[in-house]
């Protein structure tokens, strides 16, 4: 395999992006900063260097990064990674679990980019497809389902959220366990036509998905709609 960096790469000048990429990498994989360097036989005072910009990986060390995420090298040195871009590259951004000194235990999500939205939509009950998606992971875990959603038209989120589109919203599906817990949270609701999205509100004692005052949408947990609350995020910087 060959590498290409441009010639401002061996600059004394040129600030390369590797310490950013490094921790926009660790935080898409949920790694500690410890972890990451048990992966590359570092420390993790060497990646805390590197991502305050005190000091730069050797050459060596880039490529077995680069290698190691699917990451062109000079995308990783040179580009100021977007969380959008760190997921669409060739990788399949899960470590394996053997490789990590950690006791937390680790949990594959389901991603789904925006060009397998429709996909989504129609083959959400198929658990075959979802099983063939992309997949993060991160670390913790649930009693529940969980999926990851890029968000395509972040217009369609209520009000007062500041996600873009692109950012990364993390599901867990409702069921009768942690269905307590979902009152004024946002959620998504999955059925045959689209992903929607909106506030749990309760109305006479039943769950409503609100989007704003205008438009709402009926819970109904025996149905075949699939039903969301957000866990987490990880938003573009």
């Amino acid at each position: 395999m060959h590498f290409f960096l441009s010639a401002n790469f061996f600059s004394k000048k040129f600030m390369t992006q590797i310490g950013k990429n490094i921790k926009k990498i660790r935080n898409v994989k949920g790694l500690s900063q410890q972890a990451f360097a048990d992966l590359f036989d570092l420390t993790r005072g060497n990646i805390s260097s590197y991502e305050e910009s005190r000091a730069e990986p050797r050459i060596e060390v880039m490529i077995r990064i680069a290698n190691a995420f699917g990451i062109p090298l000079a995308d990783l040195v040179e580009k100021d990674l977007s969380v959008n871009e760190l997921l669409h590259y060739n990788t399949s951004l899960v470590v394996e679990t053997e490789k990590l000194k950690t006791t937390r235990p680790l949990t594959r999500i389901p991603y789904v980019s925006i060009p397998y939205l429709n996909n989504y939509i129609q083959h959400r009950s198929d658990s075959n497809f979802i099983r063939k998606l992309p997949a993060l992971t991160v670390p913790g875990g649930s009693n529940s389902e969980l999926i990851a959603i890029e968000t395509e038209d972040s217009h369609n989120l209520p009000s007062g959220f500041e996600f873009r589109n692109g950012d990364i919203l993390i599901f867990e599906q409702v069921t009768k366990e942690n269905i307590h817990r979902i009152t004024n949270r946002l959620g998504m609701m999955t059925d045959a036509e689209s992903l929607k999205f909106g506030i749990y509100k309760a109305e006479d004692s039943q769950p409503v998905l609100y989007l704003n005052d205008w438009v709402k949408y009926p819970f109904d947990i025996h149905s075949d709609t699939g039903y969301w609350l957000l866990q987490a995020s990880y938003r573009q910087e």
